[in-house]
């Protein structure tokens, strides 16, 4: 199969595995929205897996001969990440080389792909509401001003921590994706939604820039009680700014102005105090990586690390004593 010299991703989320060119012409139409899809001289073979979140969709394809895929207009954006071989992108505005990252690719417009021999690639897409909704957030802003990407180079120090962010969730949807919670989840997609949009230059850059108003302790305050009462869910950037009437920005401020970090991470401490809770009073079948994914963890050795720094021993110490005494 194609890949078959490097590692496959996403492999629990097949989309489209075929040595058969008219269906994987008709699958490619129906699970990525492609409207054109034409194999070069001689041999094919895909092999094509597509995770889809909430916002955010992660694909892995692997050709083993030249393909050429278009797409139309789309209400999101993608951004390329080659592994191994060459292409090159197409759209109404630009035409380059796929290397270890793209430019952004709006939808804006068409989009052609042509693949050459032996390649293989991840490929990220996030909605544009979702963006434009957290960069708002982020930034403060309540006109209706759409958000529009820069065209050039990214900078590279942030593009390199964002592709290890794109692999690094390859790589854990494929191990754990079936055992998030909703929580884990909206936390890790929320988490590269914010990192993608402050890897690259976009008409918000400058708002973000800007020194925040001071506002006061009361803002942390009103923030801490909400997260504390509602632990469970994920943190919406623009629900805590609401709250507290005032930007993220802002609210990101007072957090460290107070010695609290940030909302995140005291959103953490109150987990880890109710994973804590969990193993402490276990249910039958209760287990460490049951409890993390619940209280929003994704990593279980992040979360088993925090835990011992947290509450002063493993979290599996602390169910096998919990266990024992019952």
């Amino acid at each position: 199969m194609p890949g078959s010299g490097g590692t496959i991703y996403l492999d629990r989320f097949k989309a489209v595995h075929s040595h058969d060119s008219e269906f994987a012409r008709d699958r490619m139409f129906a699970v990525y929205g492609a409207d054109g899809f034409d194999k070069g001289i001689g041999n094919f073979g895909i092999h094509a897996n597509y995770a889809k979140l909430s916002a955010v969709g992660l694909g892995f394809c692997a050709y083993d001969g030249p393909v050429t895929v278009t797409y139309p207009e789309a209400g999101f954006v993608r951004q390329f990440f080659s592994i191994q071989g060459r292409a090159s992108f197409t759209t109404s505005h630009t035409s380059a080389s796929i290397g270890a990252w793209t430019s952004i690719v709006t939808g804006q417009s068409r989009l052609r792909l042509e693949f050459g021999e032996n390649y293989r690639q991840l490929v990220l897409r996030i909605d544009l509401p979702a963006l434009e909704r957290t960069i708002k957030a982020l930034a403060g802003d309540a006109s209706d001003k759409r958000l529009e990407f820069s065209e050039g180079e990214a900078n590279p120090s942030s593009m390199s921590f964002l592709r290890r962010q794109v692999f690094h969730l390859a790589e854990e949807l494929e191990t754990f994706a079936d055992q998030y919670s909703p929580l884990a989840r909206a936390e890790l997609e929320r988490d590269l939604i914010v990192r993608f949009l402050l890897a690259h230059e976009h008409n918000f850059s400058d708002l973000l820039k800007r020194e925040p108003l001071v506002a006061g302790r009361s803002v942390v305050e009103r923030i801490e009680a909400f997260i504390e009462a509602n632990w469970a869910r994920p943190i919406d950037l623009e629900e805590i700014a609401g709250i507290a009437n005032v930007s993220v920005r802002t609210v990101f401020r007072e957090f460290a102005r107070a010695g609290k970090g940030s909302p995140a991470q005291f959103a953490k401490r109150v987990r880890l105090q109710r994973a804590a809770e969990f193993l402490r009073s276990p249910a039958d079948g209760t287990t460490v990586t049951g409890v993390a994914f619940r209280c929003g963890f994704q990593n279980i050795g992040r979360f088993a690390a925090e835990y011992l720094r947290s509450h002063g021993e493993l979290p599996s110490e602390t169910l096998k004593r919990a266990q024992a005494s019952r």
